[in-house]
């Protein structure tokens, strides 16, 4: 089972140096290492009829994401608008909110990592039949805050080098990894980086 861990299974301990004998300090090294689920339109929640007015809280039938990750929301018809407001918690359990507008049928995905679901509220509808749905996103949550995104020292994804990108943030459900391979559950995602 893919985990995450520190580099230095003495997580906070010096070991001596490869060069000489001064110690040097690896506790600040972190490695993520998961295996995460394809993306998804409707892998959090299926398509959700949007009221005839007002807003709508689903609280019921979501299933949390694999791993820490952004979502998505996808509506049926041209006409859905408005915006879908998703309630959960980061990785590290603190309670989180992301606010996503509707485009149509078009796919968009949020701006933070998710653990959990809790809550999903949507817009009405403008028409008859409207419906959105709640996936997954390809962009992974770490488990601690980056300062900078040049902290970011190895990415592998399936044993080889991954082209994505690191976007740092003071609040640890934007601290992001969009990677640029396809995740399929089974494809491993390695990252080795400063904390």
């Amino acid at each position: 089972m893919s985990t995450l861990y520190p580099f230095n299974p003495n997580y906070g301990q010096q070991i001596q140096g490869e060069l000489g004998s001064d110690p040097v300090d690896m506790s600040f090294l972190a490695h993520y290492q998961k295996a995460p689920a394809a993306t998804g339109a409707a892998t959090i929640h299926a398509a959700i009829t949007l009221p005839d007015s007002g807003t709508l809280d689903v609280t019921t039938g979501i299933t949390n994401p694999d791993v820490p990750r952004t979502l998505t929301i996808t509506g049926n018809q041209a006409g859905v608008t408005g915006n879908v407001v998703i309630e959960g918690t980061d990785a590290a359990g603190a309670t989180i909110t992301d606010t996503i507008a509707a485009n149509g049928t078009s796919t968009v995905e949020g701006m933070r990592a998710f653990k959990t679901v809790t809550k999903i509220t949507v817009p009405a509808k403008a028409g008859a039949g409207d419906t959105i749905s709640v996936g997954t996103g390809k962009k992974l949550g770490l488990s601690h805050k980056v300062y900078n995104a040049a902290c970011l020292l190895v990415k592998l994804f399936n044993g080889s080098a991954d082209t994505g990108t690191l976007a740092v943030h003071s609040e640890l459900s934007k601290n992001l990894f969009a990677l640029n391979g396809t995740p399929d559950g089974t494809k491993v995602v390695d990252l080795f980086y400063i904390v």
